[in-house]
């Protein structure tokens, strides 16, 4: 726990601003995740408009995923990030305003581009600003803070219209309700801007001038063209599977905790405490690839959910699928950043960010496609079949993952006094994560997976005890974890 804090401590000052940053950003998402189907609703939209919306948003994320690493090549990342937040800020206030169906259609598409500005860039971030041996601790407290941020805008989604109906007298449910949430929920991710403007000059600048290397970085891969593209391919590939697994559930998840006795109250609850958790245990990934590997703790963590999930096709009990949910999202906090940063040090800068892009790319489309198959097998055939086809496609990635990479050394992410150190304590600070000695990525493409996002897309789901890091991610994690 000491030498946690203390490094915290030693982060250089633009990765703590960032971290800020993220915090704030990542509120609104958790709000209108939430409250924004709702809002539809009470505007007298049915569930086939509500449907389309989401569809159109997941396509254009995924579409701005794919192609943000040009536009960070040609404006660099700051100012991408910096331009994307205020963009999705006024996307936001202009859907809380905007009630005619056409003008809603295109908003749901400006929404989606720059919610992908927002939540995509995590992990090129943390690779420009961190040193190599720190990069998976950084990763790892990212998206534990981002975990809270968006449980935080959950909850502010979901008492604000509560809070309303007896302070201001509003009506609940109404349109006026969550339309003031909504604002609120804008007003405070504005708060990311600030952190933003506050960085140094060099993170600001368009290209920033590319630093030295530091001495305890490890030389860059040079692998031939041939073997890097196929390491992209399979990287990208492996998280479409994921996605395949993940869209075929947890857009319905609520809908199944619902269907096996669980209130609505009771599923919001069981959301919340499944990100807190996961923003806990997350902090632990470091200790875990430590310990195992980055490949070797990444499969095994990944496929911890699979045995519960295929137990629930025989036994669909309440207390089991409770700690399905808990295993499953603890495990793309905890995997997620080993797995971004093994493919960062096994890449060349040039390639580096792109291939988050792909990825994110990769995993709405298949997120999306997923979920539209799975809810006419769900009508007819239950959840059975679903279950059983999340525990395909998590084990065919995660054996693609092994078998393709474990031929690949791994870098080291942390000195070798600090490798068997205990997993650091939760900490209730909201400290960032890493810091250090700016990398800057000379322009190189960046893209990020939502994959805070993978699971984090719950769905474009009505009701209000969907996932909100879920669905925020991708209308599909995403999004997330």
């Amino acid at each position: 726990m000491g030498g946690f804090i203390r490094r915290v401590r030693g982060y250089d000052r633009d990765i703590k601003l960032y971290l800020v940053y993220t915090v704030a950003a990542n509120i609104a998402i958790g709000v209108f995740a939430l409250v924004f189907n709702l809002y539809l609703l009470q505007l007298g939209y049915e569930e086939d408009f509500i449907g389309i919306f989401n569809a159109v948003q997941t396509l254009t994320m995924a579409g701005t995923a794919a192609l943000l690493g040009a536009f960070i090549s040609r404006f660099g990342l700051w100012r991408v990030v910096t331009g994307g937040l205020v963009l999705y800020i006024a996307a936001s206030v202009l859907l809380a305003i905007i009630t005619n169906n056409i003008g809603l259609m295109v908003l749901s598409g400006v929404w989606g581009a720059t919610t992908a500005l927002v939540f995509t860039p995590v992990m090129p971030f943390v690779v420009e600003l961190t040193r190599q041996r720190q990069r998976q601790e950084v990763a790892a407290l990212s998206m534990s803070l981002i975990s809270v941020s968006t449980t935080l805008g959950s909850l502010i989604g979901g008492w604000t219209p509560l809070l309303l109906e007896f302070v201001a007298d509003f009506e609940r449910p109404s349109a006026s309700a969550f339309r003031t949430t909504m604002f609120l929920g804008i007003a405070l991710t504005a708060l990311g801007i600030p952190p933003l403007f506050a960085m140094s000059r060099e993170r600001r600048a368009a290209r920033p001038a590319a630093t030295q290397r530091q001495d305890d970085d490890p030389p860059e891969s040079d692998a031939p063209p041939r073997e890097i593209r196929n390491r992209m391919i399979v990287y990208v590939a492996v998280g479409g599977l994921m996605a395949l697994g993940g869209g075929a559930v947890f857009p319905f998840y609520n809908v199944y905790l619902s269907s096996i006795g669980a209130s609505a109250g009771l599923i919001g609850v069981i959301f919340a405490i499944a990100w807190l958790i996961a923003a806990i245990i997350g902090l632990w990934s470091p200790w875990v690839s430590a310990k195992l590997g980055s490949q070797r703790g990444s499969v095994l963590v990944r496929l911890a959910p699979v045995p519960l999930f295929i137990a629930m096709i025989f036994a669909p009990v309440l207390p089991l699928a409770i700690l399905a949910h808990l295993v499953r999202v603890s495990s793309i906090n905890v995997s997620w950043s080993m797995e971004s940063s093994f493919i960062s040090d096994i890449l060349p800068q040039r390639v580096r960010y792109a291939v988050f892009g792909y990825r994110s790319a990769a995993w709405n489309l298949a997120f999306s496609a997923s979920s539209l198959v799975a809810g006419a097998a769900i009508v007819r055939y239950g959840y059975g079949p679903s279950f059983a086809a999340y525990a395909v496609a998590m084990s065919a990635a995660m054996a693609l993952y092994y078998f393709y990479f474990r031929r690949i050394p791994e870098v080291p992410q942390l000195a070798a006094q600090e490798r068997l150190a205990p997993p650091p304590e939760p900490i209730s600070e909201t400290e960032a994560p890493d810091s250090l000695p700016l990398r800057p990525g000379r322009g190189a493409p960046i893209i990020i997976v939502s994959e805070h996002g993978e699971s984090d897309e719950e769905s474009d789901s009505d009701r209000p005890d969907s996932d909100p890091a879920g669905q925020a991610a991708a209308g599909r994690e995403e999004h997330q974890s």
